[in-house]
């Protein structure tokens, strides 16, 4: 506050733009899945994770990259890799590093849960779908992945 008692416009204008920004955030960061869901042991992912939530796409890359010269056979790093290419429109790349991500752990939720959005962002809904019925074998109807994918292939 300055002397007459009132908040400077600027002060104001921060605040409205961080109100207005908070929800978009934390879409990107629902859009993620939770670190519980797929967290990396061994591996500090929160560099990735808050160039990737705060729509940092192209750093993120270079980022993950970096940290795959280290831990080549890191899952969750191809699947926030994949995640940030088809965020920046490199379907090609993303299908790889999807792929990638599910030959190291075939039971990647979060990899089969992007790769079916993938499948819908390129026109193959039926692929979308298989994505769909293997997330209900592997953690039913009721995890995240799956509402998050079967509410994407409704719309």
């Amino acid at each position: 506050m300055d002397r007459n008692g009132e908040t400077p416009k600027m002060i104001k204008a921060c605040a409205v733009m961080m109100m207005l920004a908070t929800p978009l955030l934390a879409g990107n960061a629902f859009a993620m899945g939770s670190s519980d869901s797929w967290s990396s042991e061994g591996t500090d992912l929160s560099a990735v994770t808050e160039l990737v939530d705060t729509g940092m796409y192209d750093m993120a890359i270079d980022k993950i990259e970096t940290m795959l010269e280290e831990d080549p056979e890191n899952a969750d790093l191809y699947n926030y890799l994949a995640y940030s290419q088809r965020k920046m429109g490199d379907f090609d790349s993303a299908a790889q590093n999807y792929e990638r991500a599910l030959m190291i752990d075939p039971e990647h939720v979060g990899a089969l849960e992007y790769q079916g959005e993938l499948f819908l962002q390129t026109g193959k809904p039926e692929m979308a779908q298989e994505n769909l019925a293997r997330l209900e074998q592997l953690c039913g109807m009721d995890c995240e992945e799956y509402k998050t994918l079967a509410s994407s292939i409704t719309n």
